[in-house]
Protein backbone atom coordinates (compact mmCIF):
# COMPACT_ATOMS: atom_id res chain seq x y z
CA UNK A 1 0.00 0.00 0.00
CA UNK A 2 1.20 3.22 -0.59
CA UNK A 3 1.50 6.07 1.40
CA UNK A 4 -0.73 9.27 1.25
CA UNK A 5 0.98 12.51 2.20
CA UNK A 6 2.89 10.31 5.26
CA UNK A 7 -0.45 8.55 6.37
CA UNK A 8 -0.13 5.14 5.79
CA UNK A 9 -4.14 3.71 4.83
CA UNK A 10 -5.21 1.16 7.59
CA UNK A 11 -6.12 -2.53 6.19
CA UNK A 12 -9.02 -4.41 6.82
CA UNK A 13 -7.08 -7.14 8.32
CA UNK A 14 -6.15 -5.15 11.25
CA UNK A 15 -9.61 -4.79 12.12
CA UNK A 16 -10.70 -7.00 15.38
CA UNK A 17 -13.32 -8.96 14.07
CA UNK A 18 -16.91 -8.38 15.93
CA UNK A 19 -19.70 -11.44 15.48
CA UNK A 20 -22.64 -10.00 14.24
CA UNK A 21 -24.36 -12.96 15.50
CA UNK A 22 -25.39 -14.34 11.73
CA UNK A 23 -22.68 -17.32 11.68
CA UNK A 24 -20.00 -15.39 13.39
CA UNK A 25 -19.10 -12.98 10.65
CA UNK A 26 -18.33 -9.36 11.22
CA UNK A 27 -18.51 -6.07 9.32
CA UNK A 28 -15.35 -6.25 8.67
CA UNK A 29 -14.91 -9.51 7.09
CA UNK A 30 -17.83 -8.62 4.81
CA UNK A 31 -16.24 -5.24 3.89
CA UNK A 32 -12.70 -7.12 3.05
CA UNK A 33 -14.72 -9.49 1.01
CA UNK A 34 -16.69 -7.39 -0.93
CA UNK A 35 -13.68 -5.35 -1.38
CA UNK A 36 -11.60 -7.82 -2.99
CA UNK A 37 -14.56 -9.12 -5.06
CA UNK A 38 -15.90 -12.71 -3.53
CA UNK A 39 -19.30 -12.51 -1.57
CA UNK A 40 -20.50 -15.01 1.08
CA UNK A 41 -24.23 -14.58 -0.03
CA UNK A 42 -23.94 -15.11 -4.18
CA UNK A 43 -22.98 -13.48 -7.14
CA UNK A 44 -23.13 -9.76 -7.95
CA UNK A 45 -26.61 -9.97 -9.00
CA UNK A 46 -27.67 -11.75 -6.07
CA UNK A 47 -30.49 -9.34 -4.55
CA UNK A 48 -28.55 -9.12 -1.42
CA UNK A 49 -25.41 -7.82 -2.90
CA UNK A 50 -24.72 -4.76 -1.98
CA UNK A 51 -23.04 -2.38 -4.57
CA UNK A 52 -19.89 -0.37 -3.62
CA UNK A 53 -20.00 3.49 -5.15
CA UNK A 54 -17.86 3.18 -8.69
CA UNK A 55 -18.64 -0.83 -8.94
CA UNK A 56 -19.57 0.07 -12.52
CA UNK A 57 -22.88 -1.40 -12.46
CA UNK A 58 -25.07 -0.12 -15.69
CA UNK A 59 -28.22 -0.64 -14.44
CA UNK A 60 -27.12 1.72 -10.78
CA UNK A 61 -30.98 3.05 -9.78
CA UNK A 62 -33.17 0.68 -12.18
CA UNK A 63 -35.40 -0.45 -9.86
CA UNK A 64 -35.68 3.01 -8.70
CA UNK A 65 -36.54 3.99 -12.48
CA UNK A 66 -38.88 1.71 -12.64
CA UNK A 67 -40.73 2.75 -10.05
CA UNK A 68 -41.53 6.12 -10.54
CA UNK A 69 -42.35 4.24 -14.36
CA UNK A 70 -44.65 2.02 -12.70
CA UNK A 71 -46.40 5.11 -10.63
CA UNK A 72 -46.99 7.18 -13.94
CA UNK A 73 -48.77 4.16 -15.70
CA UNK A 74 -50.95 3.66 -12.51
CA UNK A 75 -51.82 7.33 -12.71
CA UNK A 76 -52.50 7.46 -16.30
CA UNK A 77 -54.82 4.30 -16.28
CA UNK A 78 -56.64 5.47 -13.00
CA UNK A 79 -57.16 9.35 -15.31
CA UNK A 80 -58.28 6.49 -18.07
CA UNK A 81 -61.05 4.84 -15.96
CA UNK A 82 -62.00 8.28 -14.21
CA UNK A 83 -62.72 9.89 -17.88
CA UNK A 84 -64.58 6.52 -18.78
CA UNK A 85 -67.51 8.23 -19.51
CA UNK A 86 -66.17 11.79 -20.85
CA UNK A 87 -66.96 12.32 -24.77
CA UNK A 88 -64.02 11.97 -26.95
CA UNK A 89 -61.63 11.06 -24.24
CA UNK A 90 -58.66 9.72 -25.54
CA UNK A 91 -57.15 6.42 -23.36
CA UNK A 92 -53.58 7.08 -22.65
CA UNK A 93 -50.88 4.07 -21.78
CA UNK A 94 -47.25 3.78 -21.55
CA UNK A 95 -45.20 1.01 -23.43
CA UNK A 96 -43.65 -0.43 -20.27
CA UNK A 97 -40.75 -2.42 -21.80
CA UNK A 98 -39.65 1.06 -24.22
CA UNK A 99 -39.74 2.88 -20.73
CA UNK A 100 -37.64 0.46 -19.26
CA UNK A 101 -35.14 -0.23 -22.24
CA UNK A 102 -34.91 4.06 -22.37
CA UNK A 103 -34.20 3.79 -18.13
CA UNK A 104 -31.92 0.93 -18.73
CA UNK A 105 -30.04 2.82 -21.61
CA UNK A 106 -30.20 6.44 -19.89
CA UNK A 107 -27.10 7.71 -19.95
CA UNK A 108 -25.28 9.16 -16.67
CA UNK A 109 -23.84 12.38 -18.60
CA UNK A 110 -23.93 15.46 -17.34
CA UNK A 111 -26.71 18.04 -18.72
CA UNK A 112 -25.70 21.92 -18.18
CA UNK A 113 -28.48 23.31 -16.56
CA UNK A 114 -28.97 27.80 -17.91
CA UNK A 115 -28.41 30.04 -15.17
CA UNK A 116 -31.01 33.56 -15.85
CA UNK A 117 -29.40 35.20 -13.58
CA UNK A 118 -25.82 36.37 -12.06
CA UNK A 119 -26.34 35.23 -8.89
CA UNK A 120 -27.61 31.65 -9.97
CA UNK A 121 -25.46 28.93 -9.26
CA UNK A 122 -24.57 27.38 -12.14
CA UNK A 123 -25.12 23.16 -11.77
CA UNK A 124 -25.81 19.85 -13.83
CA UNK A 125 -28.32 17.80 -14.06
CA UNK A 126 -26.81 13.96 -13.35
CA UNK A 127 -29.08 11.94 -15.59
CA UNK A 128 -30.68 12.29 -19.33
CA UNK A 129 -33.85 10.36 -18.79
CA UNK A 130 -36.64 11.89 -19.70
CA UNK A 131 -39.33 9.62 -18.25
CA UNK A 132 -41.50 7.49 -20.41
CA UNK A 133 -42.77 7.98 -23.59
CA UNK A 134 -47.03 8.66 -23.46
CA UNK A 135 -48.88 7.14 -26.13
CA UNK A 136 -52.91 7.14 -27.46
CA UNK A 137 -54.33 3.88 -27.10
CA UNK A 138 -56.34 2.32 -30.40
CA UNK A 139 -59.54 1.00 -29.03
CA UNK A 140 -60.70 -2.26 -30.44
CA UNK A 141 -64.38 -1.20 -31.15
CA UNK A 142 -65.23 2.35 -31.39
CA UNK A 143 -67.70 4.09 -29.45
CA UNK A 144 -70.62 7.08 -30.24
CA UNK A 145 -69.30 9.38 -28.05
CA UNK A 146 -65.31 9.18 -29.42
CA UNK A 147 -64.45 7.82 -25.69
CA UNK A 148 -61.86 5.37 -26.45
CA UNK A 149 -62.02 4.28 -22.92
CA UNK A 150 -62.44 0.16 -22.89
CA UNK A 151 -63.17 -0.84 -18.65
CA UNK A 152 -62.75 -4.38 -19.16
CA UNK A 153 -58.79 -3.44 -20.89
CA UNK A 154 -58.38 -0.56 -18.57
CA UNK A 155 -59.08 -2.67 -15.41
CA UNK A 156 -56.97 -5.52 -16.48
CA UNK A 157 -53.58 -3.17 -16.81
CA UNK A 158 -54.76 -1.53 -13.59
CA UNK A 159 -54.58 -5.02 -11.54
CA UNK A 160 -51.30 -5.99 -13.68
CA UNK A 161 -49.73 -2.74 -13.36
CA UNK A 162 -50.46 -2.73 -9.72
CA UNK A 163 -48.62 -5.88 -8.77
CA UNK A 164 -46.00 -5.15 -10.64
CA UNK A 165 -45.52 -1.67 -8.75
CA UNK A 166 -45.66 -3.81 -5.53
CA UNK A 167 -42.91 -5.76 -6.82
CA UNK A 168 -41.02 -2.56 -7.65
CA UNK A 169 -41.47 -1.21 -4.23
CA UNK A 170 -40.50 -4.54 -2.63
CA UNK A 171 -37.50 -4.55 -4.91
CA UNK A 172 -36.46 -1.21 -3.80
CA UNK A 173 -37.02 -1.55 -0.49
CA UNK A 174 -35.18 -4.41 -0.07
CA UNK A 175 -32.16 -2.40 -1.47
CA UNK A 176 -32.68 0.23 1.75
CA UNK A 177 -32.99 -2.38 4.08
CA UNK A 178 -29.69 -4.17 3.34
CA UNK A 179 -27.90 -1.17 3.63
CA UNK A 180 -29.51 -0.22 7.33
CA UNK A 181 -28.96 -3.68 8.22
CA UNK A 182 -25.06 -3.04 6.61
CA UNK A 183 -25.31 0.18 8.30
CA UNK A 184 -26.47 -1.10 11.84
CA UNK A 185 -23.94 -3.84 12.08
CA UNK A 186 -21.53 -1.01 12.23
CA UNK A 187 -22.45 -0.22 15.88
Amino acid sequence: MSDINGIKPVSTTTLTPKPTGRGGASFADALSKAMSGSASSGSPGDPRHIPLPGSGRAAEGFQERALGIRARRQELIASNIANADTPNYKAVDIDVREAMRDALNATATPMSLSTTATKHIAGQASSTFQGPTVKYHVPAQPSADGNTVDMDVERSKFAENSVMYEFSVDRVKGHYKDLIELLNSIK
